[in-house]
């Protein structure tokens, strides 16, 4: 489990690493079609109801390994130049459904499309599993319904 200090280092370091330019937002998306299957299959991970479970894990995945609350803030509100609110009912990309929100978090946000200029990389730059970015969706989801 982290300390107070080492979760503060690390929303800190992807604070500052999830702004301005990245490498990743220059290069051309090599393989659009395997991320859209990665992002199929986190969607068809957590099809059906969402559970208590699935949000308890999709919390504290947003607040720890999904790294979200660092640019989104810790109750989704979001933090100005940096990551958007979700916890409103406005959707700056996709329709705010479960699955539009697991293609979002599956393959990022590139500095052209974001209304901040601040890179989102896929999975929040984490190596979360597609039934993790399924419960981190869920969780998303509920924010803001």
């Amino acid at each position: 489990m982290l300390t107070r200090k080492s979760a503060f280092l690390v929303m800190a370091a992807v604070a500052f690493g999830c702004g301005g330019e990245s490498e990743q937002a220059d290069t051309p998306d090599a393989a659009p079609a395997t991320v859209a299957a990665a992002a199929t299959d986190a969607a068809d991970a957590v099809q059906g109801e969402i559970t208590d479970a699935m949000l308890e894990e999709g919390r504290t995945l947003y607040v720890g390994a999904g790294l979200c609350a660092a640019c989104h803030g810790p109750n989704g509100g979001g933090i100005p130049n940096l990551g958007a609110n979700l916890t409103d009912d406005e959707w700056l990309h996709g329709d705010g459904s479960h699955e539009s929100i697991v293609d979002r978090i599956m393959t990022g946000v590139p500095a052209d499309q974001s209304s901040s200029g601040t890179v989102m990389p896929a999975k929040g730059g984490s190596a979360l599993t597609d039934a993790q970015v399924g419960a981190v969706a869920a969780y998303v989801f509920s924010l803001s319904n």
